[in-house]
Order: structure tokens, then C-alpha cells, then sequence
């Protein structure tokens, strides 16, 4: 049976073990400290930025295993839709990384760390982005 990583953090170490030769590396390019994951720092809460720059470094990344635990660590195409090349418009390419992570979860999720994504504008813009494209499915059922 498999370890369960239920912290974040802890799926991130994870992946930059498997990912890079030392996890210096991995936190070099994404522009955070390896000493925020260790000790009791592991347990703080991690930015919406810190997500995103994850999440556009290494487009194999899942993002619905990084933020729910849920899945496969890695994006292949039998299990989910490998992303496109980023636009340069953060907000843009995370609206794309999380096309495939349903609603439901992505709504637990922010209602876990809500205070947090909200003071981030492009976790807002992304929440807001699916709000309104499930109000207009639901309208188009109507």
C-alpha cells in the first residue's frame, strides 16, 4: 500500500525528489526556500503564487494530485489532457492547467484555503472564471 501524502507540501517534496537531482534544484527554479518544507514550516500554509510557478515550471505536473492528493503525480495521456505551451498570460495558462480538475474539487479546495486564494488575483480570476462557466452551462440547460 502507498503513503498517502494528504499535506501539500509534502507532495511537493515528493515531486522534487523524483523530478531533479537534488531538491535545491527544484526550489531554485521556483523561486522558494527548501527551509519553508522542513520542520514545523512544512505545515504552514503555501502561497497561490508558490502553486501557480509550480504548476507553469513543470507543466508534467498534475494539478489535481499537487492541490487534493488525487490521481496520478504526473499528467500522461490516458489519465488526463497534457497541457499546451504557456501564452505568457499567467492567468490565461492556469485557467488552461486546471481545465481538468472538476469543479467540485476545486471548490473544496478553495473553501479549505479561501482567505488565502482570494488575496491572490489570478486563483480569484481563475475561481471566478469557473463560476461563470458553470452559471452559463446551467443557463444553456435551462
Amino acid at each position: 500500500m502507498s503513503k498517502i501524502y494528504s499535506n501539500i507540501k509534502e507532495r511537493i517534496l515528493l515531486f522534487a525528489e523524483k523530478q531533479e537531482d537534488s531538491k535545491q534544484v527544484f526550489f531554485t527554479k521556483v523561486g522558494l526556500k527548501y527551509s519553508n518544507f522542513t520542520g514545523k514550516s512544512k505545515e504552514s500554509d503555501l502561497t497561490s503564487k508558490a502553486v501557480a510557478e509550480i504548476l507553469l515550471t513543470y507543466k508534467e505536473i498534475n494539478p489535481n494530485w499537487l492541490l487534493m492528493g488525487k490521481g496520478e503525480m504526473l499528467l500522461t495521456n490516458s489519465n488526463q489532457q497534457l497541457p499546451t505551451e504557456p501564452t505568457g498570460d499567467l492567468e490565461k495558462d492556469l485557467v488552461s492547467k486546471f481545465a481538468n480538475i472538476s469543479p467540485r474539487d476545486i471548490a473544496f479546495y478553495a473553501h479549505l484555503k479561501l482567505d488565502t486564494m482570494m488575496e491572490e488575483p489570478v486563483f480569484k480570476a481563475l475561481i471566478e472564471n469557473l463560476a461563470t462557466k458553470r452559471a452559463l452551462e446551467l443557463l444553456k440547460e435551462k
